[in-house]
């Protein structure tokens, strides 16, 4: 659909030839900037720009070096986790806290996260439903890089309730 010159159409956005742009979905996770890291089970890393619903078995992923493109299919069965990041860089020397008595919302559950591969992360859950994909939870540590993670429970060797 054409919009004629000079005007905007009513999702703000007109390419220079006039031409509606295609819209993209919304953010599932309206917390994080969309910024992704997605971590396969086999070790694979795609870092890109992500349109997650859990709900779904597979979401798009616009990749970190075309995050203009319509985005690669995920499916989520193959994954080890999502982690939604404030920045693709990260802090290396970071060395993550795994504090048990950190404060943590209400209504939440501590929880520690291990993985098949080894790997473990402590953070705070709203939910634990074995009927779906996997789980959010959040990192305890205030400073760490990852705003939330969605780990897919085939990866998970163990789900275990904290304090």
């Amino acid at each position: 659909m054409a919009v004629p010159e000079g005007r905007i159409d009513r999702r703000g956005s007109v390419a220079v030839d006039g031409s509606v742009p295609p819209r993209r979905r919304r953010l599932w996770v309206s917390r994080s900037p969309g910024r992704v890291v997605v971590r396969y089970a086999d070790g694979r890393v795609l870092r890109g720009y992500a349109d997650f619903d859990p709900e779904q078995p597979t979401f798009l992923v616009a990749p970190l070096d075309d995050p203009e493109s319509d985005g690669l299919e995920v499916a989520v069965a193959g994954l080890k986790a999502v982690f939604f990041v404030r920045s693709f860089d990260g802090d290396p020397a970071h060395d993550e806290s795994k504090d048990l008595y950190q404060t943590r919302p209400a209504g939440t559950r501590k929880v520690t996260v291990q993985f098949h591969d080894g790997e473990e992360l402590v953070g705070h859950t709203r939910q634990l439903d074995r009927h779906r994909a996997g789980l959010f939870f959040t990192p305890l540590d205030p400073r760490s890089n990852n705003l939330r993670v969605f780990a897919v429970f085939a990866a998970l060797s163990g789900v275990r309730r904290l304090l």
